[in-house]
């Protein structure tokens, strides 16, 4: 019985110490950086490429059909512009470093292809040049060699 009793104290010690740690460690890290910098996890980018790449191939399926743009596909395509503006949010602030170099080198021009090419989209009537081009504006990072 004492050993039972032990064992479940050692184990709600170990888990408690767990949770201390992690949040330790978020409190390390948000204190470890200043306020111009954003520390961005690699899971957390890797998170959002995957999401732009999704977007990006749905854009070029709908623009590279065949025929005349519906209202119905213009508004879709606009609505993926916008999910893949507010994707790149979570990749740092404006105008803040992150730990991510490349990134920030490249992020606003890219977040100014989207929006421009939004725009594009719902001028009357619609172009979509610009959206055609998005999945070129990602060679900026890529052409260097990045997954």
């Amino acid at each position: 019985m004492r050993r039972q009793a032990l064992a479940l104290v050692m184990s709600l010690a170990a888990g408690a110490g767990l949770v201390a740690c992690a949040e330790v460690s978020e409190f390390v890290t948000a204190h470890t950086y200043g306020p111009s910098f954003d520390y961005v996890p690699d899971d957390q980018v890797d998170s959002v490429m995957w999401q732009l790449a999704r977007d990006v191939k749905l854009i070029d399926g709908i623009v590279h059909a065949p025929g005349a743009k519906s209202p119905e596909q213009r508004d879709e395509i606009a609505r993926l512009l916008v999910i893949m503006e507010d994707a790149t949010k979570r990749l740092g602030r404006q105008g803040v470093r992150t730990n991510h170099p490349l990134i920030d080198d490249h992020r606003e021009a890219f977040q100014k292809d989207l929006e421009a090419a939004r725009r594009g989209v719902m001028s009357n009537p619609p172009s979509y040049t610009l959206a055609e081009s998005v999945s070129a504006a990602c060679m900026r990072c890529h052409e260097h060699g990045t997954r």
